[in-house]
């Protein structure tokens, strides 16, 4: 189920406390308590209100929440208000109980009842039920700081709990059920117990929880003297044995007169420290199956029974000094009902109480408020852990000392895996840091030695810090100037490559020219050696014409002979003779002319012929060789352009260079910063040192 809130009763007052843990110590929950802090803190919702903190308490940092303040401000104003009043009260207000009703009626309270003979009613229900039912075993519900912690820790047991209210709501449902004139009438409790709040609470009925000690206060405050109110007896009718309820075994002896011999079939248990362990073990015992030796558990919170409750103030008083009254008035209380025989005495008390007492009235019902406890239980690797931080790292370490209130390292532990404590509030944790204290101590002086060593070493790292950020300066200044100048660099590639191109052009239309002058070349060596063929014919014709003039001068000079043989007659085939023969030798003279003319041309045309043959050659070789170096110009421009890639990637190293460069400037300056903040440090370190030392 989820959780439930419950009423307050115990409050802290953190002025007065010192943090002893004593309440932790008494507490049987423990884990109600937040130690965290300079003083405990209360989870109302797991608080079970059995007060052992408050009377542990040395300081009066423990005090308890009732409604006496609402109690007495409702009766000021008129509000109709009957009281029921705890049969601890003879013992409280030894011999003035009486008193206490005379003195509450002067303050407006209208009537005043017994819860003893609510006892009584109570172990009638008992009885009943017991008979009819037959349960195995039943557990006692008179107090109720064990019926919460049955609600919060063991719900397992809620069904062994006695279905029936207890003496006081017993009480108050017969008021309201036999006195119908106080029917509609606010309830006052006056009570030794503080935990009643959360009885009421659960049931509804019951208005106000007043405590013997609110009582005792405003008495004081009013100075008024109990003996001075007039003694008046209850409004209800009177108890037997049932006065001995505040009493450990008062439930029993009671009982005992309707069933004999039910002592032999009880356990008796009371005081915090045996009944919730003996419930714990009840429970894992019914869960497994266990034997049990007894079918009816009496239990109490309190040690001393309701007469020492926190509620009294008196539970410092020995034990003997509280029943002492209680005894007394079971005594007159017995006389009172004693006719001639025993069985006529049992006879008129059973039908006083069948008059108050019927089936169905005061039948309680409970509620598993265990959804109120989300304590974890820590893991043993959890567990280890948490022993590692209060200094236990072995079985030997284990010291169950009960200095934290506890009782035991693990249940130490397992308030601090929960957060409902610190390792500073176990003791042997605290001996653990004093003997790490003279260790310290032993290191003190050693530590300042190598503290000294270290600053020196600072100093170092100083100064080499101040030499590095000057290399990085010059360093980033020359990043910068490399990249300016790789910068114009790849901008003359760029240039170089684009020209080289251009170049390249060029040379492919030099190619293409040598290749035509190479054409043309040969065009020209075959043309002269065409005219080579042509003088070669002129020669012969030359030759022919300088053969005829030999022939013709022959004839001419044949003719002049004849001429001259013929006389005058052949004086003019003479002159023509003469003439023919002057022509012959002027044409064998232009003929041989010629020929030396033709013979140089012919020279000529060979030389030419050789020389246009080397040009040719010439103009191959440079058309190949200018071929070539077009093709290297291409891989030339061709590197230039690789080399401008890569002259842009040095551009880009360069510049994350220069901001690499920018930033290990900046680490460098962090880490001086550092060097000196750790200067700064170990300087304050070496001071506490020091003070540690004196001290």
């Amino acid at each position: 189920m989820s959780g439930t809130k419950l009423t307050p009763v115990i409050k802290v007052d953190d002025e007065k406390c010192v943090n002893c843990y004593a309440c932790v110590a008494a507490c049987p929950v423990k884990y109600c308590m937040d130690g965290t802090g300079d003083a405990p803190k209360i989870n109302h919702d797991l608080c079970i209100g059995c007060g052992n903190c408050i009377t542990s308490c040395k300081r009066g940092a423990r005090s308890f929440f009732d409604n006496g303040d609402a109690f007495f401000r409702d009766l000021g104003r008129g509000e109709k208000i009957v009281a029921i009043v705890a049969p601890a009260a003879a013992s409280n207000f030894e011999g003035r109980y009486l008193n206490l009703n005379g003195y509450l009626k002067s303050l407006g309270v209208q009537a005043v009842f017994d819860v003893s003979f609510g006892a009584e009613l109570t172990v009638l229900s008992y009885v009943n039920y017991m008979k009819e039912k037959k349960p195995s075993l039943v557990i006692s519900q008179p107090c109720p700081a064990i019926v919460t912690y049955i609600e919060l820790f063991v719900p397992s047991l809620l069904p062994m709990l006695a279905p029936a209210d207890s003496p006081m709501l017993h009480t108050i449902r017969m008021i309201k059920e036999y006195y119908p004139q106080y029917r509609n009438h606010k309830v006052a409790v006056i009570s030794p117990c503080i935990a009643k709040r959360r009885e009421f609470d659960e049931t509804g009925l019951g208005d106000y929880n007043v405590t013997f000690i609110t009582i005792k206060g405003q008495l004081e405050k009013e100075k008024k003297d109990l003996a001075s109110c007039k003694a008046m007896e209850y409004d209800n009718p009177e108890a037997e044995r049932a006065v001995t309820f505040p009493m450990p075994g008062g439930l029993l002896r009671t009982a005992d007169r309707e069933v004999p011999g039910i002592w032999e079939q009880t356990r008796k248990i009371e005081g915090p420290e045996a009944i919730y362990p003996y419930l714990d073990h009840l429970a894992d015992s019914l869960k497994k199956g266990g034997h049990q030796s007894v079918s009816f558990v009496d239990c109490l919170n309190c040690e001393k029974g309701c007469n020492g409750g926190p509620g009294t103030g008196f539970w410092e008083e020995p034990q003997n000094e509280l029943e002492y009254p209680i005894q007394q008035r079971a005594v007159e209380a017995e006389k009172k009902y004693t006719l001639k025989s025993q069985k006529k005495s049992r006879k008129e008390l059973a039908k006083v109480l069948n008059k108050y007492w019927k089936p169905g009235l005061y039948g309680r019902n409970y509620v598993d408020l265990s959804g109120n406890y989300t304590i974890r239980e820590p893991s043993p690797a959890e567990l280890t852990e948490v022993y590692k931080k209060i200094g236990k790292y072995s079985e030997d370490d284990i010291y169950d000392c009960n200095a934290c209130g506890y009782g035991s390292c693990k249940r130490m532990a397992k308030a601090i895996f929960n957060k409902l404590n610190v390792p500073k509030n176990c003791l042997h944790y605290n001996l653990f840091l004093l003997n790490k204290q003279d260790k310290l101590a032993e290191l003190n002086v050693e530590m300042k030695k190598q503290i000294g060593k270290s600053l020196s070493v600072i100093d170092s790292i100083n100064s080499l810090v101040d030499v590095v950020s000057s290399k990085m300066a010059k360093q980033s200044e020359s990043v910068d100037h490399s990249s300016a100048a790789v910068g114009e660099m790849v901008s003359s590639i760029h240039k170089t490559s684009e020209v080289s191109q251009k170049k390249r052009d060029d040379l492919q239309g030099l190619v293409d020219v040598a290749a035509r002058g190479q054409g043309s070349m040969r065009e020209t060596i075959q043309a002269v050696e065409d005219i080579a063929k042509s003088v070669d014919g002129v020669s012969s014709t030359i030759k022919l014409i300088s053969g005829i003039a030999s022939n013709t001068n022959l004839l001419s000079m044949n003719a002049a002979i004849e001429a001259a043989h013929a006389g005058d007659a052949g004086r003019g085939f003479s002159v023509v003779a003469g003439e023919i023969r002057r022509l012959s030798e002027d044409t064998r003279a232009n003929s041989q002319n010629i020929s030396v003319t033709l013979s140089n041309i012919i020279k000529g045309i060979k030389v030419t012929s050789t020389r246009s043959g080397e040009t040719e050659n010439h103009i191959a070789q440079m058309s190949s060789e200018i071929h070539s170096f077009a093709e290297t110009m291409a891989e030339l421009i061709s590197t230039f352009g690789e080399l401008s890639s890569g002259s842009t990637e040095i551009t880009s190293a360069l510049e994350n260079l220069k901001a690499l460069s920018s930033e290990v400037k900046i680490s460098y300056n962090e880490m001086l910063n550092m060097t000196l903040t750790l200067r700064q440090a170990l300087e304050e370190l070496s001071a506490v040192a020091e003070r540690s030392t004196a001290d």
